[in-house]
């Protein structure tokens, strides 16, 4: 790998560590101020909504100048939201709409630059390479930072904990923008193609772009629903914290196994296994949401994503290699933020109308099931796909 591509990932180890923190915490503490899955549904919504629409305008920025500007726009609005946070502390669920922009912005601007630098500071031959590395070292500080957080909380009387572990997020996020400054990259000085934002492409990226509709259905819906239910069900923020270290633990050596062992004639089987382990990981919760199922939840779906993600997200730019696409890299990331998007999108106003209208207790548990199966849909698309081997 390169030297930059070497820094990038010391920025998202930073990032990781940062969003570890506070991530899980955000929603807890929104938990304990309301008692509302509602409420904290829509402040996920406004994240969802606001992301692609600030993607498309990171993508103009990054393709006018280049992928740093946005970089640092969206470290800078992380900062913002997290001193909101701190200033507005307890009074947060009155402006849970505008918290919910602040970060789809900010999420916006950081996820289009952090995936344009990725692919120009990788290649076909060492991008599964930089996507396990990315993993591990994610994994590896995301399994520090909540423990840490939890420890902090739960030594702190009331609210104070949180808004301790909402300030070393803060301090890590400006320690980011310095090191965002050792990156360096060209100016492209080009103009933004929307229509290859918006219109259909070739075979292969509309397979794709389906399999990644289906996964933002399941993906960060059942995470944060999955977090605030340990909570409810421990009491405790170091159940919670010891909860997402150890899987962490786990998704760090399955990142490292993946990268390791599914090489690229693998990549279709290795997308087969995790899809169908990380259904039946969820099986469990349809029966009873219980500390037990919980936890083998956890420690399943940790162990199994990176078998199912790491290949579909080097395929995503796979495709625009072979296809000799690179100068609309930005159109097509842009794309495939507004799928998955739309599919988060959805299961959360699915899951708001079913919290509001339906008035059955195991809601939940049939919920579960649904976005946690969703995953098995894509098997089918990807099998369409004949790329999987280069």
């Amino acid at each position: 790998m390169s030297k930059q591509a070497k820094i990038l990932l010391v920025v998202s180890a930073l990032f990781t560590l940062a969003m570890g923190l506070s991530n899980v915490f955000v929603n807890i503490f929104l938990w304990k101020e309301s008692n509302s899955f509602i409420l904290i549904a829509k402040y996920q919504l406004m994240q969802y909504l606001f992301v692609p629409i600030t993607f498309t305008f990171a993508g103009w920025l990054s393709k006018r100048k280049n992928g740093i500007w946005a970089l640092r726009i969206g470290i800078i609005f992380f900062i913002i939201s997290f001193s909101s946070i701190l200033l507005a502390k307890e009074a947060i669920i009155d402006y849970i709409y505008i918290f919910g922009i602040l970060f789809g912005i900010a999420a916006g601007f950081y996820w289009l630059a952090f995936q344009v630098l990725s692919f120009d500071f990788t290649c076909t031959d060492n991008r599964d390479t930089f996507n396990g590395y990315n993993g591990f070292i994610a994994s590896a500080a995301g399994s520090i930072a909540p423990l840490s957080a939890a420890f902090i909380i739960e030594k702190s009387q009331d609210s104070k904990g949180y808004f301790i572990v909402f300030f070393i997020s803060l301090v890590l996020f400006v320690i980011q923008i310095i090191v965002s400054f050792l990156i360096k990259s060209q100016n492209y000085s080009c103009k933004l193609d929307f229509g290859k934002v918006i219109k259909k492409s070739n075979t292969e990226w509309e397979d794709i772009r389906k399999v990644i509709f289906i996964w933002g259905f399941r993906d960060v819906v059942i995470i944060f629903l999955v977090q605030i239910l340990i909570y409810t069900t421990t009491e405790s923020e170091m159940a919670l914290g010891k909860i997402t270290f150890v899987a962490a633990i786990v998704s760090c050596f399955s990142y490292l196994l993946e990268q390791k062992i599914i090489k690229p004639a693998r990549r279709l089987r290795s997308m087969q296994i995790g899809a169908i382990f990380l259904f039946i990981a969820v099986i469990g919760l349809v029966f009873n949401i219980n500390y037990m199922f919980l936890v083998v939840y956890t420690i399943l779906n940790a162990m199994f994503i990176p078998f199912f993600m790491i290949p579909i997200n080097s395929a995503t730019f796979n495709i625009l290699n072979i296809n000799h696409l690179e100068e609309y890299r930005v159109e097509y990331i842009i794309n495939k933020e507004i799928i998955i998007n739309l599919g988060r999108i959805l299961s959360t106003v699915i899951l708001i109308l079913l919290l509001t209208y339906v008035q059955n207790e195991r809601i939940l548990n049939y919920f579960l099931l649904f976005i946690g199966s969703a995953q098995l849909i894509s098997i089918y698309f990807l099998r369409k796909i004949k790329m999987w081997d280069k």
